[in-house]
């Protein structure tokens, strides 16, 4: 599962259906749109953000994460006409049931109270009954100890959509909050990983850089993950697999050059860099956005590092690369270099057969570079298809489009954009969710 600096949180896209999901939760505080996407029809973009009664979102949407069987998107929104009552002002948590076209808001208290401050989505599980999000909100639940009045930082949240409960999984010194900056969970939603500044949670460690934790929720232990060796590089997640077996996260310096990326064994506590040379030597650019597959083998990454595989000669263009955790081996996946500029920020499927990524085409009419669009790669036939399609065919032109997740099969890719060109009458004037069926 998955979480990244643009907020996705990585796929959690999944192996299972959503089997044993009671009935009642399909419907839980949600409401309907006036009508349900037609499922029948592929391929197709459909918009996150719609009213019970079809309107457009009226503020701002981010890109989902998905359920194992694609059915249920995740993803945080701004605007407050998707379901009633919505008055906080704030960015909300959503579940939108793809198949009956239902929109549920997730980020509430035990007792349905809506969240007093902003929430930010970062995974959901295999089945869709669990979410995972932040949240700066003083009232999901009680406190013994309320922040101070003038402090509003971010814990890591878990809502069970089957009992309607949410639970409070960051706890600093004293019980105050974490400053989380991250998370992620395995498809399960045993494993929990997030970022928290350290200063928060150790009693021994004056440092603010946020490093990397890990709980396990079938124990409720917690351990630190990031290395204590280089305490002035700030840790930033990116995956959890879904089978809990690896952590994939970055190590920056956060004044400074150095980077390491990191996959962690969950299992045995061992950890291996990721960007390295073929002969085991660390790279000297940043390795960033990475993507773990269901089982935890393969890593997809994007960097810039010409030494990463012999004969990258296109200088210091971004390109996405796929990792072996296994056999160590590496793959390069490069766009046309003619038709488009670097190739970056993937994910890859759960089942390691597909990666998207963007790159950025030429426009068609002028010749020059144009915005970013989103692409796919069959890793098996090496084809390549276009995800951002525009609603009238071809690349999006006026915003750039950002990736955000892939399910098993590369049926449905999860996107954001400020782009009017990906649905008809897009007039709303803000960034929006969406989700492309594929098949």
């Amino acid at each position: 599962m998955y979480a990244s600096t643009r907020t996705r949180t990585r796929t959690r896209t999944r192996t299972a259906l959503a089997i044993g999901i009671a009935a009642g939760l399909l419907t839980l505080s949600a409401t309907t749109a006036s009508s349900a996407p037609a499922s029948a029809r592929a391929p197709h973009t459909e918009r996150l953000a719609v009213s019970p009664t079809g309107e457009q979102g009226d503020s701002y949407t981010y890109g989902p994460e998905f359920s194992a069987d694609g059915r249920f998107a995740v993803f945080s929104s701004e605007a407050a006409n998707l379901v009633p009552g919505d008055t906080n002002g704030q960015r909300d948590v959503f579940v939108r049931d793809l198949r009956k076209g239902t929109v549920e808001r997730v980020n509430v208290s035990s007792d349905g109270a809506q969240a007093d401050n902003t929430s930010t989505s970062f995974d959901i599980s295999r089945d869709g009954r669990y979410v995972l999000f932040t949240s700066q909100a003083r009232n999901l639940v009680h406190r013994d100890t309320p922040p101070p009045a003038e402090e509003w930082v971010d814990d890591v949240y878990l809502h069970d959509r089957r009992t309607g409960t949410t639970e409070r999984l960051s706890f600093g010194l004293d019980g105050r909050s974490v400053d989380a900056g991250g998370a992620a969970m395995s498809a399960d939603a045993r494993w929990i990983a997030f970022t928290a500044r350290p200063n928060r949670m150790e009693a021994d460690d004056p440092n603010g850089y946020r490093m990397l934790y890990l709980l396990d929720r079938e124990t409720g232990t917690v351990k630190r993950v990031s290395e204590r060796t280089r305490p002035d590089w700030t840790s930033v997640l990116y995956d959890v697999s879904d089978d809990g077996s690896r952590i994939v996260y970055n190590q920056l310096q956060y004044r400074g050059p150095g980077s390491a990326l990191w996959a962690y064994d969950i299992r045995e506590g061992t950890r291996q860099q990721l960007n390295v040379t073929p002969d085991g030597t660390p790279t000297t650019v940043m390795a960033v956005d990475a993507s773990l597959t269901a089982n935890g083998r393969y890593v997809a990454f994007s960097s810039g590092a010409p030494d990463l595989v012999p004969d990258d000669t296109n200088g210091t263009e971004t390109d996405v690369f796929v990792r072996d955790l296994v056999t160590g081996k590496i793959r390069r996946i490069s766009h046309d270099a003619e038709t488009a500029f670097g190739t970056q920020s993937p994910e890859i499927s759960p089942d390691g057969r597909y990666v998207a990524y963007e790159a950025t085409p030429r426009n068609r009419d002028t010749g020059y570079f144009g915005v970013g669009n989103v692409y796919l790669r069959d890793l098996r036939t090496g084809s390549v298809r276009l995800v951002s399609q525009s609603a009238t065919g071809g690349t999006v032109e006026d915003q750039s489009v950002t990736l955000y997740s892939v399910t098993r099969g590369g049926k449905e890719v999860g996107l954001a954009s400020g782009s009017t060109q990906l649905v008809p009458d897009d007039t709303n004037g803000v960034t929006d969710g969406f989700v492309r069926h594929l098949r």
